[in-house]
This record gives structure tokens, C-alpha cells and sequence, in this order.
């Protein structure tokens, strides 16, 4: 009778174990996918930022000074026209990460994993 006893702990710690196991193995996957999708938009961060400050940059006097020499404009107005497109940019590349934001699932299959394991130990009757 002792026999069967520690037979069935041996056999539910086996199939703990193999299902923790089971659930590192898709963890470590998915993390692996979470980086990927982070890094991205970590890229696009990086050019939104680059933009916002390269466009400030790109409205200095030297610059501004050539082009309202050339066209025969005032170079304030060279000036807010030059920021203005590079800031036109900063917008698009912003609208791109807020997409992108909204749409990044992680971690996806190991919830639905654990919903499904919750669902099952639910429907399951306990043996007494």
C-alpha cells in the first residue's frame, strides 16, 4: 500500500517537473521573440530621437544662411521651413512606434498555455 503512495508522488513530481520544464522551454522562445520585437521598436526610438534633434540641428544659421542667400528669402523663414520638415518626419516615424506599440504581443503562447492548463485543472474532478 506505502508502495503505490510513493509510486503516485514520484509520478506527479515527474510530471510537475516535465511541465515546468515544458513551460521554461517556452518561455526562454518567447523572450527570445520579446527581444526581437523590443529592439525594434528601440530602433525606432532612436530615429524618432535622432530626428527631433537633427532637425533643430539642420535650422542652425550657417545652413539657414546659404539656402535664404540663394533663394532671396529671409532666413527665418528658410529656418522654420527646415525644421518644420525634418519635425514632419519626427511625426511619422512617431505614428510608426505608436502602431507598432499597440500591436506588440509578448509572452502570447505561455498565457494561452497557462489559460488552457487553468481551464483543464477546472474541468478536471479532484480525486479524494
Amino acid at each position: 500500500m506505502m508502495d503505490i503512495e510513493v509510486s503516485r508522488v514520484r509520478s506527479l513530481l515527474r510530471a510537475l517537473a516535465l511541465y515546468a520544464e515544458a513551460r521554461g522551454h517556452l518561455f526562454q522562445i518567447e523572450a527570445r521573440e520579446a527581444g526581437v520585437k523590443l529592439s525594434e521598436i528601440l530602433v525606432l526610438v532612436a530615429v524618432l530621437i535622432g530626428c527631433l534633434l537633427f532637425g533643430w540641428m539642420l535650422a542652425l544659421p550657417a545652413l539657414v544662411w546659404v539656402v535664404a542667400e540663394t533663394q532671396g528669402l529671409p532666413w527665418w523663414k528658410v529656418a522654420l521651413w527646415t525644421a518644420g520638415g525634418h519635425l514632419l518626419f519626427a511625426f511619422i516615424f512617431f505614428i510608426s512606434l505608436k502602431v507598432r506599440l499597440k500591436k506588440l504581443r509578448v509572452f502570447e503562447e505561455t498565457f494561452h498555455q497557462f489559460r488552457r492548463d487553468r481551464e483543464w485543472i477546472g474541468n478536471n474532478p479532484h480525486d479524494s
